[in-house]
């Protein structure tokens, strides 16, 4: 959603404000491709943003402002995305009609699809197909609160917000950076985060379903917590890896119903797709998000659902410079950072596919 219309062309960076962090993404772009330009990630307390909600947006402000400082970018201008139920994607078929006719026939066709008053929503919509009678759009609305929650905390922190997207579309931007759509197989994007899964099946470059699943990593904290009778905190620190006097092997049958769980929530939407869609079928998945770095997800995922999962790899084309931001650092957070690079690929102005 192109909120903001600008004319000047700016610098923007992508910041991908999660349940659990907020990360701040700044790309570069030269003759051979991308490059890191700028990257932090501060943590925020479970009690920020809830649901999708932001509760607490002093502490996000604050969070925003540490990670401009730690990145040193300059830009003053983020893209930054939203996600949860108060956001509806929906790819609906229409009669062939001139571009200045189309505006007028998706507001009337968007009544029939949204659960939402229109005018408590921001409308956006983009044609991804078309033929000589007909053509395919793909309608996306906000509730305009959820949206103006997320502007206020950005201009609180002394940005100004240019591009407000959804978080499956950026994953989308992601994950086509550097890859061609192969045969007639659609390809699944997850992104798995702290307390929303963000579900987008691609097929031919374009969406055509999108859902989001109100389950992630904290169900994950939640049940070695129960199991085990420790702390939240204690419980997050034990599932990242640290050593908290918890045994991997204790952490075993909680991490095992969690993923069960979450197999069962994406299995709806992949039963939904499957009775929506005419022909398409999916053909792999793309794990992304804090959960994707689990010892043995994907596999697990993957014997589950009959589809090969594999780990989504944000900077996998993208010029590092291991020095300045270190191989270690960059490699044990790139599973969390396919929201916010595909942000930074987002400009004012432009219209992804």
């Amino acid at each position: 959603m192109g909120l903001f219309k600008m004319r000047k062309k700016i610098t923007t960076f992508g910041l991908d404000i999660g349940s659990s962090s907020v990360k701040l993404v700044e790309l570069a772009s030269g003759k051979t491709g991308y490059g890191l330009k700028s990257f932090a990630m501060v943590p925020l307390p479970r009690e920020a943003i809830c649901e999708g909600s932001i509760k607490q947006p002093d502490v996000v402000a604050d969070a925003i402002r540490e990670c401009a400082r730690q990145s040193g970018v300059q830009a003053s201008h983020a893209v930054i995305s939203v996600s949860g139920r108060d956001s509806i994607v929906k790819r609906v078929p229409l009669p062939k009609v001139t571009p200045k006719e189309l505006a007028d026939a998706v507001s009337l066709e968007a009544e029939h699809h949204i659960p939402f008053a229109i005018d408590d929503v921001f409308l956006d919509y983009q044609v991804v197909s078309e033929s000589a009678n007909a053509m395919s759009v793909l309608l996306v609305a906000t509730k305009k609160a959820k949206v103006l929650e997320y502007v206020a905390v950005v201009r609180e922190a002394g940005f100004e917000p240019a591009v407000v997207d959804l978080d499956t579309f950026a994953i989308q931007n992601q994950y086509e950076l550097d890859t061609v759509a192969a045969g007639d197989e659609a390809v699944a994007l997850i992104d798995v985060g702290a307390s929303i899964t963000k579900t987008n099946v691609v097929h031919g470059g374009a969406s055509v379903f999108a859902r989001d699943v109100p389950f992630g990593g904290n169900n994950y904290t939640d049940a070695i917590a129960q199991r085990l009778g420790i702390p939240a905190d204690r419980a997050e620190s034990a599932k990242q890896g640290h050593d908290v006097g918890v045994n991997w092997d204790d952490l075993v049958p909680a991490l095992g119903a969690a993923s069960r769980d979450l197999s069962s929530e994406v299995q709806r939407t992949f039963d939904y797709f499957a009775s929506t869609a005419e022909s398409e079928r999916i053909g792999k998945i793309v794990l992304s998000g804090g959960c994707a770095k689990l010892s043995g997800i994907d596999e697990f995922l993957s014997s589950s659902w009959g589809i090969p999962v594999e780990l989504a790899q944000p900077l996998g084309t993208i010029e590092c410079d291991p020095e300045r931001f270190g191989e270690h650092t960059m490699r044990d957070a790139e599973c969390l950072l396919a929201v916010a690079v595909g942000l930074a690929l987002r400009h004012p102005g432009d219209r992804p596919a």
